[in-house]
């Protein structure tokens, strides 16, 4: 996958989960915190799926 789409796409799944976290609990840490999770998981798959076994 191209790295700006990756990157978008992280950004979005990003934003949906925060929007979601925000929409359960106002607390900032959280949504932050889960925004920026899914986000990362999602830039770096591919990665992560190398280094599994």
């Amino acid at each position: 996958m191209d790295p700006l789409a990756r990157f978008l796409l992280g950004a979005a799944c990003g934003v949906i989960a925060s929007g979601i976290t925000y929409a359960i609990t106002q607390d900032p840490p959280w949504w932050w915190a889960v925004g920026l999770i899914v986000a990362i998981f999602v830039w770096f798959r591919e990665l992560i799926l190398e280094l599994l076994p």
